[in-house]
């Protein structure tokens, strides 16, 4: 994002040795689309979107670890079981495939960086809260939560972020109990929207909220988030550098990397403790 809260064009790189693969890519992002396929990004790029093959599957880590706010990566391999993606594809995915999931890429990296213009662009009305508890149950309430406690914390741009990976986990993965793998199939045929809709309101998950509780000491704020699910198995996720199970694994990882000092899942894996250390001049 540019200064002052402007949401910059972003770059799609692709990496793919098959022509036929590039050109079906192509087509899919769309003719008004600019693709960069070169070597290594620009020094001043802000990526939006990598689409590769196995062949170059090692840029995504690459990726992850320059900490790119809101990009999404598209790994298209002969082991769809791997998950070292956002997005994983099979070598012979079909072509109508590509265009949805590009879709929801940048609509997910759009959101992010709308979200980091929307904390840019106001002014906390909680700036010195020292103890809050909130109580949401849809994805729109994560998000404004998430822009009006990271007001109250440094680096509010990025701390938006990783509040609302770990709010939308909550909310999806947790009280809705949608998988990754549930998740992408929704995405790919269109119908992830309504599914939480129908999630939402269904009996089984209607009665499920998300618990967040914010305090803020002399060297420290804390966020406690937890949900109404069944829990998860976390410790591949926050001992690992590279999480492999798809949109739950790289939330946390994005959260934890980009947004936090450090980030624990408690009891049954349903409650997440996620920290800022405080500098001296944020005390105040």
């Amino acid at each position: 994002m540019a200064a002052g809260g402007r949401i910059v064009s972003a770059i799609y790189w692709v990496k793919v040795t098959d022509d036929r693969l590039a050109d079906q890519i192509a087509e899919a992002l769309g003719k008004e689309t600019e693709i960069f396929d070169g070597a290594a990004l620009p020094d001043d790029g802000q990526l939006g979107l990598l689409i590769v093959d196995d062949a170059h599957a090692d840029l995504v880590p690459q990726v992850d670890k320059q900490a790119f706010a809101g990009a999404q990566t598209v790994l298209i391999t002969q082991d769809p079981a791997s998950g070292r993606a956002d997005f994983v594809l099979p070598a012979d995915v079909d072509a109508s495939v590509l265009k949805p999931v590009f879709t929801a890429a940048r609509e997910f990296r759009d959101q992010m960086m709308s979200l980091q213009a929307d904390v840019a662009s106001r002014q906390s009305a909680v700036g010195t809260i020292n103890y809050g508890q909130f109580v949401l149950t849809t994805l729109e309430e994560a998000r404004n939560l998430s822009t009006m406690l990271a007001l109250a914390c440094p680096n509010s741009d990025v701390v938006a972020i990783g509040l609302q990976e770990l709010l939308v986990n909550a909310v999806e993965h947790g009280n809705l109990e949608i998988t990754a793998e549930e998740k992408q199939a929704l995405i790919i045929d269109g119908s992830w929207r309504d599914e939480v809709e129908r999630r939402l309101r269904a009996p089984e998950f209607a009665g499920r909220v998300v618990l967040v509780n914010f305090q803020r000491g002399e060297r420290l704020i804390a966020i406690t988030v937890q949900d109404d699910g069944a829990g998860f198995d976390y410790s591949a996720y926050v001992e690992s550098d590279t999480p492999s199970e798809g949109y739950r694994g790289r939330g946390i990882a994005m959260a934890r990397d980009l947004s936090f000092s450090s980030i624990a899942y408690l009891g049954r894996g349903n409650v997440v403790e996620a920290t800022i250390l405080l500098e001296r001049d944020d005390e105040n």
